[in-house]
């Protein structure tokens, strides 16, 4: 099927040639060249347009580019997991400390800067008891890749161990800010609240003349069935 232009610049170019004498066609043809040219130009101004409605237009890609296809740029498309990558959380969520180990080291030495390794390494050491080596894992990782919201959870939950509550809420503040949809971090975060609250109402009692309602806060919160420890994540 033709579009309206293209028809329009037939039946013209039909019509003039057929009702114009020879003699005459020198002095009409720049004439004809123009309404041609016009033409053109709004027969590529309605494909565009119908590109536009179709959304097959190319749009301008993140990196400036033009991207075909219609997809507006937005934010970047999680790359794939690796396998080992893969494997690697399935040995250390197995327990496999030295299976594990030898990967993530095998890793790191081809690629010693490389975040997610870094961030393994890091799980590696907190699980298998080297705090003060996992927590500084985990705080160069927040320094060099400052958006990774998952090195300041495992660093607050290092903390937590530690009872260092408001520097662990910091971490995690951090993190959601981040990420605002990361569960576990809101989840640690609420607990590390719960922590506070339940020391500030400890405080209280022992003050001067406390309220009743004191005590009935700080009994309705230790009661808290899910209050624990922050958890430490190997997804990355």
């Amino acid at each position: 099927m033709l579009d309206w232009p293209t028809c329009l610049i037939k039946l013209f170019f039909v019509h003039f040639m057929g009702s114009t004498p020879r003699h005459l066609l020198p002095h009409r043809l720049p004439g004809l060249l123009i309404v041609l040219a016009l033409s053109c130009a709004a027969s590529q101004s309605y494909a565009q347009a119908l590109m536009g409605q179709s959304g097959s237009a190319t749009v301008p890609s993140a990196s400036g580019q033009p991207s075909r296809g219609g997809l507006m740029p937005g934010r970047p498309m999680a790359p794939a997991v690796a396998p080992d990558i893969v494997e690697a959380r399935e040995l250390l969520s197995q327990q496999k400390w030295s299976e594990a180990s030898t990967l993530i080291e095998s890793r790191l030495a081809k690629r010693p800067r490389d975040p997610q390794w870094r961030f393994l390494q890091g799980v590696l050491l907190a699980e298998t008891g080297k705090r003060a080596e996992a927590i500084s894992t985990f705080e160069l990782l927040t320094e060099d890749f400052p958006e990774l919201s998952e090195s300041y959870n495992n660093l607050a939950a290092l903390y937590v161990e530690q009872q260092e509550w408001n520097r662990a809420r910091l971490l995690l503040e951090r993190a959601v800010q981040n990420r605002p949809d990361y569960a576990l971090a809101h989840e640690n975060l609420g607990d590390i609240f719960t922590q506070l609250a339940i020391q500030s109402y400890e405080r209280a009692t022992k003050g001067n003349q406390p309220a009743p309602s004191v005590r009935l806060k700080l009994d309705h919160l230790l009661k808290t069935p899910a209050l624990r420890n922050a958890r430490i994540t190997t997804n990355r």
